[in-house]
């Protein structure tokens, strides 16, 4: 994906969220599952009749972004998957994406992610189908997990207590991955999520905007925060 797709993928981001609501009403609709609501979505939903309906046909930016994201087409099956849920079911949100004062040097900062606090031990869960690439240490982010999506989409998980999967392991959306913790650059239990879109951090709150989030942003005590260093 070229640094002009991500520029339209970040102007856009707000349809998208519109476009992942959409699509999991639509799956829930036809599967009639209490979990289809939760689960990711594949890229052959949003690019339906009725998803095209509500992109508006006149919107070149995604079309353009779809296109991309279908590589060559019919000839090959569309492995992607949206990010669509919250990797933790219950959480405070300790920091959020964006610049920030660093817990560790004080000084302003970049925050590649989401700080998401809750007791050690505490689930945290794959939010959307895909393959494990690494599964390690990995320096700031303590002990780490980081699933490929599909066309340059990962997400990626830091600071846990103990992993529950393996490098190259395919895991689908909801399935549990490891446990909080404070392993790595960390002042306290959290979880520490990011999105990336071809290699470049993105906001991941669209991904998982709801009420149980909003109530998480006003519980914020800030006493659990880190992730690597800039």
């Amino acid at each position: 994906m070229t640094e002009n797709m991500l520029v339209l993928f970040r102007n856009s981001v707000s349809k998208i969220t519109a476009i992942v609501i959409l699509g999991s009403a639509m799956i829930f609709s036809t599967a009639a599952s209490a979990e289809a609501a939760d689960s990711s979505i594949p890229v052959d939903v949003l690019k339906s009749q009725a998803a095209e309906s509500a992109l508006g046909e006149a919107d070149p930016a995604f079309r353009m972004i779809f296109k991309n994201w279908a590589g060559q087409g019919k000839q090959e099956e569309v492995k992607l998957t949206i990010p669509s849920r919250k990797p933790v079911k219950d959480f405070t949100l300790t920091s959020s994406y964006g610049f920030r004062a660093d817990p560790f040097k004080g000084r302003r900062a970049n925050h590649k992610g989401l700080d998401m606090a809750g007791p050690i031990g505490t689930p945290i869960y794959a939010t959307a189908d895909g393959i494990v690439g690494r599964a390690q240490w990995l320096g700031g982010y303590g002990n780490y997990v980081e699933i490929n999506h599909g066309n340059g989409i990962q997400t990626r998980y830091g600071h846990m207590s103990r992993l529950n999967v393996d490098s190259n392991a395919r895991v689908k959306s909801g399935d549990l991955i490891g446990f909080m913790g404070s392993t790595g650059r960390s002042t306290g239990s959290h979880l520490h999520y990011e999105v990336r879109i071809a290699g470049e951090a993105v906001n991941p709150v669209p991904f998982m905007q709801s009420n149980d989030f909003l109530i998480a942003q006003k519980l914020n005590s800030g006493v659990a925060l880190g992730g690597p260093a800039e």
